[in-house]
């Protein structure tokens, strides 16, 4: 299907394969990526596999070139069988147990977004060919619910300026660069100018550290994707782009049926 299912199509599948039944429209999630291709060509994609881990999207997104972003050891897993290449896999977030670790190690992921100082001392200390990124929380108001507020400076994710600065110090050579994700359902982009005053300062600190991560929460259906990619463009200008775009790719492609009885 190239557009949105009709009534009818979706009365087929309920009919082949019973309710309750989720339907996805992989060609809208293909035109997502093309139009994020469009606006940032020069950025590497990681899906947020948390955004919707469902084996046909994962596989899709493979095949688009996609790298995955997770959080988890049933993510990692997911994206692997998926066909997503394990150095093309970033592994995040807070909660990095022994089992969630040694999962990651032993698939060779390419990237580590190290989410506080204990990540840090267990990542630097074993050594690896992982590319090590410190998440930055710039503890702004990022302007979403509360509850997506990943920037805001009560959220749980991330490290405020100085220590990022003090555990990218510890890193040293092994240090490739920051990560900053500062919610989800983001709409207004001033949020993006403390964002980037902070990363000024690191990236002056730390020159070697040539990669930007700058995570997604890009709003559906209405985020101002033009002016962003000109705003990030000006700024990250020489330097490795990743972005991480998961509810922009998949919130609108999918519906789920079920009956009234």
């Amino acid at each position: 299907m190239t557009a949105s299912p009709s009534d009818a199509q979706l009365g087929d599948a309920a009919a082949e394969f019973g309710t309750p039944l989720y339907v996805y429209n992989l060609p809208h999630v293909s035109r997502q990526v093309q139009r994020l291709r469009a606006a940032f060509p020069q950025a590497e994609l990681f899906y947020a596999a948390k955004a919707n881990p469902c084996g046909a999207v994962l596989r899709l997104l493979a095949g688009h070139g996609l790298g995955a972003e997770v959080i988890s050891e049933g993510e990692l897993a997911r994206a692997l069988r998926a066909g997503i290449p394990p150095e093309r896999v970033l592994l995040g977030g807070p909660r990095q147990d022994d089992g969630l670790v040694a999962a990651a190690r032993q698939a060779g992921v390419g990237w580590v977004s190290l989410d506080n100082p204990g990540q840090a001392e267990r990542w630097a200390a074993q050594g690896g060919p992982e590319r090590l990124l410190v998440r930055l929380n710039p503890a702004l108001d990022p302007r979403t619910h509360e509850h997506l507020a990943t920037g805001a400076a009560a959220s749980k994710f991330g490290l405020p300026l100085s220590e990022t600065a003090r555990v990218a110090e510890r890193l040293g050579r092994r240090l490739e660069g920051f990560h900053v994700h500062i919610g989800s359902q983001i709409t207004e982009l001033a949020a993006y100018d403390e964002v980037f005053r902070q990363l000024e300062v690191l990236l002056e600190r730390f020159p070697h550290a040539r990669t930007l991560d700058l995570g997604g929460g890009f709003a559906v259906p209405d985020f101002p994707l033009g002016a962003f990619a000109e705003k990030v463009g000006a700024f990250a200008r020489g330097r490795r782009l990743l972005l991480e775009p998961g509810r922009f790719l998949v919130a609108e492609s999918g519906v789920l049926l079920t009956r009234v009885l």
